[in-house]
């Protein structure tokens, strides 16, 4: 009876011995704790350079400093705003890139009808154009620091940047004065201003 006691508890000494104290097991249980360590050591500093490179954000800056928009952009992105003209009532669309030099450069000019305040003679240097009932003026080539904005509800104003559209005529946006610019950001701002815009 004392044999078949004492045997369980000599064969998980024999096991558990086996199994923690060989040199080879210690030394691959130390070799992965170490791996661990370095990956994650490897990951925070990725992380940290990752947070402190610079993106190129554009902002929607009401004239009080509330950050209306926050969108990251490159050399190529696009934008535009489109409302409807108070007089003909017709849609009128501005079309923008970014540059190179993360510059804004007004590229084509879209309207319907012509007079009340409606550009008609293409700049210098830009050609113009009828297409789907718009005359329409390309190639301009006009830079731009800051576009300005003061949206009323009775416009339909909308601003697209790349792809992703805000109805500027409806809150935070209407009856403010706001202005597109764009900045230089260390990430971790961009991403700041993006979760408590």
């Amino acid at each position: 009876m004392i044999f078949i006691r004492v045997l369980p508890a000599i064969m998980k000494k024999k096991v558990s011995l086996s199994n923690n104290s060989s040199p080879f097991n210690r030394f691959r249980s130390l070799l992965k704790r170490r791996l661990v360590l370095l990956l994650m050591i490897l990951i925070i500093i990725f992380g940290i350079y990752w947070l402190r490179s610079d993106v190129h954000v554009m902002y929607a800056k009401a004239d009080n400093g509330d950050v209306l928009i926050a969108e990251r952009v490159n050399a190529d992105t696009t934008f535009s705003s489109r409302y409807l003209h108070s007089v003909v009532k017709c849609p009128i669309i501005e079309k923008y890139e970014v540059n190179g030099d993360y510059e804004m450069v007004l590229m084509e000019s879209w309207n319907c009808s012509f007079g009340a305040g409606i550009e008609t003679e293409p700049p210098s240097g830009s050609t113009d154009r009828m297409e789907d009932g718009f005359y329409v003026i390309d190639n301009i080539d006009k830079l731009f620091q800051e576009v300005l904005f003061h949206p009323v509800s009775i416009a339909e104003q909308t601003i697209t940047i790349d792809g992703q559209t805000w109805d500027i005529s409806r809150e935070p946006f209407v009856g403010r004065t706001f202005s597109l610019v764009i900045e230089q950001e260390n990430r971790l701002t961009y991403l700041w201003t993006k979760l408590i815009e």
